[in-house]
């Protein structure tokens, strides 16, 4: 028995250990050194580098991290542009003519100037109203891929546009009062003022999200 523990004194003193415990207790402190194990798609402390499995990559400039909101708001986005691009270019050229122009003017009790026929006025505010509605149509159209893509910057073009947009919930309310007035019908009017509705809900959705996160709610890496 003394020679049994003679020589486990020996073999813990050999491995730095002692001979009232067992020899691997000594190497708890140097595993405790090893780094933790990081995960992929981990980004540091800084918010400037990637874990890519093997090496910390740095980010681009600007590296932003999409949220919970990011997706859904590009989305939403995208889809009230397309459904008001698309709208707005049938309810013109469904409703606004001539003849509905022609009452629209008599009913705001226009006057046409000396010299100028009235076909020359009503033409000219036909061609007015219709290249406003497909100007924005283009734009809204426009608006709705990037958004749909996540293009950074057209974050700030929906956010204006919608902002433009959200104003016509007051705009449209002399018309909706005054139908007589306007060469749309009452229906026209009111898919106009729902969308406007839609547009200005969304302004404020962005503008909490630009304001919390960042552009399309998207954060700083880290943060």
């Amino acid at each position: 028995m003394r020679t049994t523990s003679d020589g486990a004194g020996r073999v813990a003193s050999w491995l730095g250990g002692s001979p009232a415990g067992p020899p691997w207790v000594t190497l708890g402190p140097l595993l405790s050194q090893n780094p933790p194990v990081q995960s992929v798609g981990q980004v540091s402390a800084d918010g400037q580098f990637r874990w890519d499995g093997q090496q910390w990559v740095p980010l681009p400039a600007g590296h932003r991290e999409p949220t919970s909101w990011t997706r859904p708001m590009q989305l939403a986005a995208a889809a009230l542009f397309a459904f008001e691009a698309v709208t707005s270019v049938a309810i013109a050229l469904l409703y606004i003519n001539h003849d509905s122009m022609m009452r629209a003017l008599q009913a705001q009790g226009t006057q046409i100037p000396q010299g100028t026929s009235v076909d020359t006025v009503v033409n000219l505010a036909i061609a007015f109203s219709v290249a406003v509605v497909v100007f924005f149509a283009v734009l809204e159209l426009v608006a709705a891929a990037g958004s749909y893509l996540g293009w950074r910057w057209m974050f700030w073009v929906a956010l204006v546009l919608f902002g433009l947009g959200g104003l016509n919930v007051f705009g449209n309310l002399p018309a909706l009062l005054k139908p007589a007035t306007s060469p749309v019908p009452v229906l026209g009017l009111l898919v106009g003022e729902l969308t406007a509705v839609a547009s200005l809900a969304m302004f404020v959705w962005m503008l909490v999200g630009v304001i919390k996160f960042g552009p399309w709610a998207m954060r700083k890496p880290g943060a």
